[in-house]
């Protein structure tokens, strides 16, 4: 049975998946660069009434000779641990996803995604179960999409190391533009609705970063509506970027009260 509903896996995925992974670096001129950094997360819900800490590492290696990467981003803290595993390839002069896995528990709710990547067949399989937030309504998602040519396709990791990397071209007006894969909601999604079945759907994600005047730093905002049923229309996520073009924070102001902030060691 697949309903759909907005769960803590939906606010927490796109932070941790998203934001956790723009550590990845460009290397020092090695063929192969192995890098190891610890990363943070602050969760505030329903105005401070829950709060949860989550301290973990990034391993990432990156082999450009073979054009392959592998990263791991594992943490833990009081009643909430996740772990997301990506490795890829380097296609068509750009870093692409092949699988991406990914498992979240909060408080007892589970979830857990499966993402695997088809260039030759030009298809995603896309497997998804996780539970709603409040009233812990089961939600299951078993889809296979075809990939369009002509788009570039990505997870959050991939698009993250293709703009360290610079192979992440902008377009005509400066902005970037990719898709990822998620599961398709209603636009009026609440907190705990639900329905029979769920499709998978390729959605834009796209940056327009600037230049912050205040602290000289390289920031974007990102529409989190099509990620999330906590997100607000007027209120986008904002991400700052440290040096070597990596994520150094991300702010996410949510409804009910919420707000997400993660922090990235960079250096």
């Amino acid at each position: 049975m697949s309903r759909n509903a907005t769960s803590r896996r939906e606010f927490l995925t796109l932070p941790l998946a998203l934001l956790l992974a723009p550590l990845l670096g460009r290397a020092a001129c090695a063929a192969t660069d192995a890098r190891k950094a610890k990363y943070g997360a602050d969760v505030s819900i329903l105005y401070g009434v829950l709060t949860y800490r989550l301290e973990g590492t990034m391993t990432e290696t990156v082999d450009r000779a073979a054009g392959q990467y592998d990263v791991t981003i594992a943490g833990e803290g009081d009643g909430i641990a996740n772990r997301i595993e990506s490795r890829g390839t380097l296609w068509q002069g750009r870093w692409a996803p092949l699988q991406t896995r990914a498992f979240f528990s909060v408080k007892g709710r589970e979830s857990r995604s499966d993402i695997t990547y088809d260039y030759t067949q030009r298809s995603i399989a896309y497997h998804f179960k996780g539970e709603t937030f409040f009233l812990r309504r089961l939600r299951v998602a078993d889809d296979v999409l075809v990939m369009p040519e002509g788009l570039y396709v990505d997870d959050t990791i991939s698009a993250a190391l293709n703009y360290t990397d610079q192979l992440w071209v902008p377009q005509s007006d400066g902005s970037y533009l990719t898709r990822v894969v998620r599961r398709k909601k209603a636009e009026n999604e609440g907190a705990d609705d639900v329905q029979q079945h769920y499709q998978a759907e390729l959605i834009p994600f796209m940056l327009k970063v600037a230049v912050d005047a205040a602290t000289g730093k390289s920031t974007a905002h990102i529409d989190l509506t099509r990620f999330s049923s906590w997100a607000k229309q007027d209120q986008p996520g904002r991400i700052t970027f440290g040096a070597g073009r990596r994520i150094e924070n991300l702010s996410l102001p949510m409804m009910l009260g919420t707000s997400v902030q993660i922090r990235i060691a960079t250096g």
